[in-house]
């Protein structure tokens, strides 16, 4: 699926014999994909010094205070797809800090229309879906992957009230000693909901493959990387 953007054109209608112009702005249509290579997104992974053995069952202990070290950065074009080289690699026995920049055709950063108030982020989760990725709630050896979205405000200021309602914008994320190894694709995936459905979801069905069949919804970001 492809990242879906504002898109605004404007049509020069010229009739025959006359210089007549007429300007036509598109409104936002979320079935019209803008294609080509340009960024259209990014997630910016910063390692979190010191939170090794951090992880604890489908969230960490710590993380938020720790100091921010290295920054790996991926690009993503408006088809979702990384535009890295290769896969990125992630020590496996910390926790990053994941941040969600998404650009309109301009470059401006237009992430934060998904978490404008409390109501419009009521429509939005995010997932991290991987084939095989082992979750950190179901490994007998602490040493899975967690995704625990970790936004603290909201655009208008508000302050966002507790896991329910974080939306994943910003995350701690680690792969876990479990998953080392081959390179996994993973798929960063931002999906609308139902308003009543967000307070259902746990963090452990953020990494659940079957989210789209138990969270009724569409996707808006579907963003796919490989990692090591």
């Amino acid at each position: 699926m492809k990242i879906k953007f504002i898109k605004r054109t404007t049509v020069f209608v010229l009739t025959s014999l006359g210089l007549l112009v007429g300007i036509v702005s598109c409104q936002k249509d979320d079935d019209t994909p803008i294609v080509g290579k340009e960024v259209r997104a990014s997630l910016q992974f910063t390692e979190l010094e010191g939170t090794k053995g951090a992880a604890h069952g489908d969230h960490f202990h710590g993380v938020a205070t720790a100091k921010e070290g290295a920054v790996i950065k991926i690009n993503f074009d408006a088809s979702g797809q990384s535009l890295a080289s290769s896969a990125i690699n992630l020590n496996t026995e910390i926790a990053y800090k994941v941040d969600l920049k998404v650009y309109d055709e301009n470059g401006g950063e237009i992430q934060d229309t998904y978490v404008k108030n409390l109501t419009t982020a009521n429509e939005y989760k995010a997932f991290l879906i991987g084939d095989k990725l082992i979750a950190n709630a179901n490994s007998e050896t602490n040493g899975g992957a967690i995704f625990q979205p970790r936004d603290t405000i909201y655009a208008d200021g508000t302050k966002v009230n507790g896991k329910y309602e974080m939306t994943g914008l910003m995350a701690f994320f680690t792969l876990g000693n479990e998953n080392k190894g081959n390179t996994k694709k993973l798929s960063y995936i931002l999906r609308k909901i139902e308003p009543d459905v967000k307070a259902k979801i746990e963090r452990v069905d953020l990494l659940d493959q079957a989210y789209a069949t138990k969270f009724q919804g569409k996707n808006i970001l579907e963003l796919t990387f490989d990692i090591k």
